[in-house]
């Protein structure tokens, strides 16, 4: 693939204006932005109509925009048209003052807020985000950087929070990168985001290895590190609904033009299209019956904001004996809420899987709904992910535990059991197969009681502990709860703390049933690089290794990679 030569490099060497997208502070606002829906109702232009609204403010945008689409090579890249990565590049385009480069216009029109102002723009957003929706995006938990120059913005993001970016964020795949001086830099104070999403376009024929975040990007707050040569660490990660979900509707309406415009040329064809035509509306009618045989078992409310009378009403109309699944994944449920909600499933007899994650119910609701659920001898799943859980409602749930065996599925991540949780939750009668108490502020102190119920324990075969300080200690504590464990076979450590692979080594070896083990996100260094070496060339149980985003070096990783018939992921 040939790169544009200088595309983006006709403006004075100032490596701080050159790269100023990368320094733009995110915009926070976690109100839905409606105005950003109204872009796809303007009709799509040809992109030199785009520009003219806002001629009068950037006077040599027409010469840019010929000179990008003249520097630009796309032989070698199918996905967009020429017209349509010109788009891309000229959002790109850094100018001097940098206050007069597109990206910045744009970005401060949207913290603004200002309907007005913002149609300005419609038509250039409207071909920008159908171009960049057309790009696939990145893969799921890849890790990005961005990064804010002079400014300690850790106040402003609550581990745990959710939030939502609403202008464009420029990052890069490389946290070495970040730090060059043309970019973050080493020296001041600093606020680096490390973000872990799935939603990021990356930019084609750039030569930062540049992804774009949309605006509407929805995360959720991991953890950070203090302030340590002056720069602060935030670690976030993407959730739905995020920027695939909002500009869905473009993409929706282009392929209702797309489907029209088949539909008027398989009528121009004769015998073979109307014969494919049957052939497709049979496929139709045969995935619609399917769908309403599944939709018979699932309900569905997740992201609705549920009113009291609205589940009286539908909880009891609907949830009836073919039903196995209900989604109320962030509904908004209250306390009050809740009550309804653990009456109705004390006569329930069918449902086999509770989806109530993000929601901000506590420990009051969930002792009613552990209560609700004591005799239910159906349920197999139940998911309380991010739902403002303490240690006492880890009480609440050993009891359910203790008494319902049926229950093979606990998802508690992202609450704040603590180590004090990790006491009241586990017992030797828990017949679990899969628990997640990610991001639960549990230490090693708290890995005593894990340690304990694992070494006991003969049915629990997953079990993630990611995002939780536990450090080499902890691990060590593990190591000999798993000695005599014979069931786990997915374990997931990602950001951990940990530095020594001796243990981790020692584990594997010891360890035969485990097929899977996450280790993203720690401190491992080349220093482990003999251990490593030997765990892949001796390894026979091992499936699947996350290695990623530690310390170790290229060289190292390109040894292992050449070594392994593992799924390694480094």
């Amino acid at each position: 693939m040939a790169a544009a030569e200088n595309v983006l490099c006709d403006i004075e060497d100032d490596e701080d204006t050159n790269n100023s997208r990368y320094f733009n502070i995110p915009y926070v606002d976690n109100d839905d932005k409606q105005y950003f829906s109204t872009i796809f109702n303007s009709p799509l232009l040809i992109i030199e109509e785009t520009i003219k609204p806002f001629e009068h403010l950037i006077d040599d945008v027409a010469t840019k925009l010929y000179l990008i689409k003249k520097q630009l090579i796309i032989n070698d890249f199918t996905e967009l048209t020429l017209d349509e990565l010109s788009s891309i590049h000229l959002y790109l385009w850094e100018r001097s003052p940098f206050t007069t480069s597109i990206h910045y216009l744009i970005n401060e029109t949207i913290r603004r807020g200002s309907f007005e102002e913002f149609q300005l723009w419609h038509p250039y957003l409207n071909f920008l985000l159908t171009s960049l929706n057309k790009l696939s995006s990145i893969e799921s938990h890849s890790i990005v950087y961005t990064g804010v120059r002079s400014c300690n913005l850790s106040s402003q993001y609550k581990d745990n929070e959710i939030y939502t970016w609403w202008t464009f964020t420029s990052c890069l795949r490389s946290i070495d990168q970040i730090k060059l001086p043309q970019y973050l830099g080493q020296y001041g104070i600093r606020t680096l985001f490390k973000i872990d999403c799935y939603s990021g376009k990356q930019i084609p024929l750039s030569d930062d290895d540049e992804v774009l975040l949309m605006p509407g990007f929805h995360f959720q707050v991991i953890g950070q590190l203090p302030l340590l040569d002056n720069l602060t660490t935030i670690f976030i990660r993407e959730i739905s609904p995020s920027s695939n979900e909002l500009f869905q509707s473009s993409s929706s309406a282009m392929m209702k033009i797309e489907s029209r415009e088949e539909i008027l040329s398989t009528r121009l064809k004769k015998t073979k299209s109307r014969k494919s035509f049957k052939n497709a509306a049979n496929r139709i009618r045969k995935m619609s019956r399917a769908i309403s045989l599944c939709s018979n078992h699932i309900l569905d409310f997740s992201g609705r904001k549920c009113s009291i009378d609205f589940l009286k009403f539908t909880l009891n109309e609907r949830l009836t004996k073919d039903v196995t699944i209900l989604n109320l994944s962030k509904t908004n449920l209250t306390k009050e809420k809740m009550k309804i909600i653990a009456q109705i499933l004390q006569t329930n007899s069918t449902l086999m899987e509770l989806n109530l994650s993000y929601n901000s119910f506590g420990n009051f609701a969930c002792s009613l709904l552990t209560q609700a659920l004591q005799n239910n001898k159906n349920l197999r799943t139940l998911n309380l992910y991010n739902t403002k859980l303490s240690s006492d409602a880890a009480q609440y749930l050993s009891t359910i535990l203790t008494l319902n065996h049926h229950l093979q599925s606990l998802h508690l991540g992202v609450n704040t059991l603590s180590n004090l949780g990790m006491k009241y939750l586990f017992n030797d009668h828990i017949k679990l197969q899969y628990l997640n108490i990610s991001c639960n502020r549990i230490n090693q102190h708290g890995c005593i009681y894990l340690a304990e119920f694992l070494e006991q324990n003969q049915t629990l075969k997953q079990l993630d502990i990611g995002g939780n300080p536990i450090e080499d200690n902890g691990i060590k504590i593990l190591f000999n709860g798993l000695i005599n464990n014979k069931t786990l076979i997915d374990l997931r450590m990602w950001h951990c703390q940990i530095t020594n692979f001796q243990i981790i080594s020692n584990l594997l070896k010891s360890h035969l049933t485990l097929k899977q083990l996450d280790l993203e996100g720690n401190q491992i260094t080349d220093e482990y690089d003999q251990l490593l070496i030997s765990l892949i060339q001796n390894n026979k149980t091992l499936e699947k290794l996350n290695m990623s985003h530690n310390r170790i070096s290229d060289k190292l990783k390109e040894t292992l990679q050449q070594l392994t018939n593992t799924s390694l992921v480094i």
